[in-house]
């Protein structure tokens, strides 16, 4: 998982992994329908928009129908939830775990998949279901730099850095890379965890996908 170009990343509570491990990951309607999420670490106003927001490409539906993955870690929203912005969550960063995995390994899982050119709640997000052109759509080295601050000369930086991959449905835990945490600690729990539902997997402890 050193390499992150081209790397996809997803974000949960550490109380949520057993359950994904043993299920793999689900849309957020296909969660609430299921009521599969023990730990909540979303914003619910931008839950409830992209219950809303159409997607125009692929399989259709509504953007709460895919499971999301941004293409960098230390995303805006994991900013939000550093410094205290999602009023639903009141834990610390050290209970965040990544799922990584690939562009090519959910192109090769023949998953249905959409990605937008930044946040996919937003109306004037781009969508495309073709892979070839993702460099048309993802701003590179936007993503390979620690800090994704809006600028005078790019007022839009922050909503680009959230630009998502997203997969219809459902994702088996088989299609993922692995695991990382914040710390050492968090890594042995999490290997242990995983360990005893059978699924072992690497678990690596990433502390610069975190803040600050």
């Amino acid at each position: 998982m050193s390499n992150l170009r081209e790397k996809l990343f997803h974000f949960t509570h550490i109380s949520n992994l057993l359950r994904i491990a043993q299920t793999g990951l689900s849309s957020d309607n296909r969660v609430r329908a299921e009521s599969g999420l023990k730990t909540d670490i979303g914003q619910h106003s931008i839950k409830d928009a992209r219950r809303r927001r159409r997607v125009p490409v692929g399989p259709g539906g509504v953007v709460a129908d895919y499971v999301p993955f941004y293409f960098a870690p230390r995303s805006p929203m994991l900013g939000s939830i550093y410094t205290g912005g999602v009023t639903s969550f009141n834990g610390g960063q050290d209970e965040i775990v990544y799922l990584v995995t690939s562009v090519d390994r959910v192109v090769e899982s023949r998953a249905d998949l959409v990605f937008t050119d930044r946040n996919a709640a937003l109306n004037h997000a781009r969508f495309s279901v073709d892979p070839t052109t993702l460099d048309q759509f993802i701003d590179w080295p936007l993503m390979d730099g620690r800090m994704w601050n809006n600028t005078p000369d790019k007022p839009d930086r922050m909503e680009r850095r959230m630009a998502e991959f997203l997969v219809h449905r459902h994702l088996p835990w088989g299609v993922l890379l692995g695991v990382a945490t914040q710390t050492d600690a968090q890594r042995r729990h999490v290997e242990d965890l995983l360990s005893r539902v059978g699924k072992p997997t690497t678990v690596l402890a990433r502390p610069g996908w975190y803040f600050p």
